[in-house]
């Protein structure tokens, strides 16, 4: 078995068995597992995984590239979501479907093997935004209020925040704005799944960072 395939599996039994509220998780062909699978129309490049959540807001899809961590060049590539999958989606070129039925994604994802452990690459120290330095902590009020988790890989953190940066050049030249970010456990919550991503309010017509469990 290829190293993704089997990060694939393991994320996949992660959100299948100790997720919030992941429905379904579908995959992009016939696979080990047997779960069912999402096609696509117009420019065939597709992602590995779908996944239907619900919560209290009703039905939403999100789109999860997975990349083995055994590498880093293979996590850092997979910033290749927002030109090979997003950017397609939003200009209407690739159209997905589950059980012939068009659906609409929320956002786009990254998860390796290793997102069960929260981080995504194969070996990190982890960044504790709550200490306190000189009387006060740079991130302590976004940790207070979930924007973004307590601890943070180290290489995570500044993966992430490049993945933003090259989103933010360019996100708000269409009107669909999709969620774009990663999928990792929560350290204080039994590494239970969570995204952290940067997200759209109508309310207040900007942009933020979100921490919540899927």
């Amino acid at each position: 078995m290829k190293p993704e395939e089997k990060a694939e599996l393991i994320i996949w039994d992660w959100l299948k068995n100790y997720s919030f509220k992941v429905v379904e998780v579908y995959f992009n062909r016939v696979n080990e597992a047997h779960a069912p699978v999402f096609t696509t129309t117009g420019i065939n490049k597709k992602p590995d995984f779908i996944i239907k959540l619900q919560d209290s807001w009703g039905i939403k899809y999100y789109a999860i590239e997975v990349k083995s961590c055994e590498k880093s060049k293979n996590v850092l590539n997979a910033s290749k979501i927002l030109d090979k999958y997003l950017k397609h989606y939003l200009n209407n070129e690739t159209k997905y479907f589950i059980n012939d039925k068009e659906i609409r994604l929320r956002g786009f994802l990254i998860a390796t093997e290793n997102s069960k452990l929260g981080y995504l690459f194969k070996f990190e120290r982890f960044i504790d935004n709550s200490n306190i330095e000189d009387g006060e902590s740079k991130y302590q009020a976004a940790t207070k209020y979930r924007i973004i988790p307590t601890k943070e890989g180290s290489r995570t953190f500044e993966f992430i925040r490049f993945l933003w940066e090259i989103y933010g050049k360019f996100r708000n030249d269409y009107d669909n704005k999709l969620d774009v970010g990663i999928l990792i456990g929560n350290t204080e919550m039994e590494f239970k799944p969570y995204m952290m991503i940067t997200s759209y309010y109508l309310k207040t017509n900007r942009w933020s960072q979100r921490w919540w469990a899927i």
